[in-house]
């Protein structure tokens, strides 16, 4: 089994309502460029909004650990990009335990699920904002 420790997103105060994307971090990043950090939210949410959906199957034993590790290694890059590191984090666990055949992979893939979930509802109020 792994043992999992999640970083606590920047800027955020409660885990569980603090915003996972550092948007600060991304603005300082793209020097500013606000339409392009909103584009990348738009991008992220065709994805996410698809890759959620497919983690609560997978989650619920529909396909092989190794869909999860590839499905997680996907997240866990764009997670990185975005700046999102909670989710990021969980993703990495996800696929590492997936990668040995952990059955905590299945947990760990629902639980990822529901971080995408915030994160999604996070994006479309980035987009729509």
């Amino acid at each position: 089994m792994i043992e999992q420790t999640l970083p606590a997103p920047c800027g955020a105060t409660d885990p569980l309502t603090g915003p996972l994307v550092d948007w600060p971090g991304l603005e300082t990043q793209f020097r500013g460029k606000t339409r392009f950090v909103t584009g990348l939210a738009e991008k992220a949410l065709k994805n996410y909004r698809a890759s959620a959906e497919r983690l609560h199957q997978l989650a619920a034993g529909d396909g092989e650990y190794a869909d999860i590790a590839f499905l997680a290694h996907s997240i866990k890059g764009t997670a990185g990009s975005l700046k999102a590191f909670e989710v990021q984090a969980l993703a990495a666990a996800t696929d590492q335990a997936a990668r040995i055949s952990d059955p905590q992979c299945r947990l760990l893939a629902a639980q990822l699920a529901a971080l995408l979930h915030r994160l999604i509802a996070e994006l479309e109020a980035r987009v729509q904002g």
